[in-house]
């Protein structure tokens, strides 16, 4: 994506949510998504947002003049988030730029494997993405979204990620940035290439 994006958002209500509440802020551009200073990360919150990219970008001209009445909603999980396009706070991006990336964790039953690869590929990270996945363990790492290497078990690579997209429960967690050795890796190969054939063998298994 060569258009720059950004667009500030203000949680206008929060009933139930076990992170966020009202008037925290969200910043979302066309390389990742801020979530409020100081708070563990919601993949469910930022699968909604990053959704939500591909329908506002063509309004980012216009400042989103014809939207900032919209009411937009995240209730994926117990609680339910309202949020409402707002004014950049530039105080607030410019912390969150000097924060750098945090290590983002949360459970499967939340998100699955297959739209958690996802979010860091479309988002572009750098960094270690570690599942334990009752008892046993497994990683996935990513150059600015790239796929360069997996591991689960005894399964390497492409293998490694078909195995990993059949679980449902479980942790992870991200770790950002890479060792030198790494930084120069090759790509395992087209990133939706390979999420498209784990989740065609997982249909086939599941028929």
């Amino acid at each position: 994506m060569t258009t720059s994006f950004s667009a500030s958002f203000v949680i206008t209500g929060a009933r139930n949510c076990p992170l966020y509440r009202q008037q925290d802020r969200i910043v979302l551009t066309d390389k990742a998504v801020y979530l409020p200073m100081g708070k563990p990360s919601c993949l469910i919150l930022v699968r909604e947002l990053t959704g939500l990219l591909f329908e506002l970008l063509p309004h980012a001209p216009s400042g989103f003049a014809d939207q900032r009445e919209t009411v937009f909603t995240c209730g994926g999980c117990t609680g339910l988030v309202k949020f409402q396009l707002a004014e950049p706070d530039e105080a607030e991006e410019e912390e969150r730029e000097e924060a750098g990336d945090v290590v983002v964790s949360g459970r499967l039953d939340a998100i699955s494997p297959a739209e958690l690869l996802q979010v860091f590929h479309m988002h572009q990270k750098t960094g270690k993405l570690l599942f334990d996945m009752e008892g046993e363990s497994a990683r996935v790492t990513f150059r600015e979204g790239a796929l360069i290497a997996a591991r689960f078990g005894e399964l390497d690579n492409q293998e490694a990620i078909y195995a990993i997209l059949a679980r449902r429960q479980g942790h992870f967690r991200f770790v950002p940035g890479l060792a030198d050795p790494q930084s120069k890796a090759r790509e395992l190969g087209d990133f939706m290439m390979i999420l498209m054939e784990g989740l065609k063998r997982l249909d086939e298994e599941e028929q």
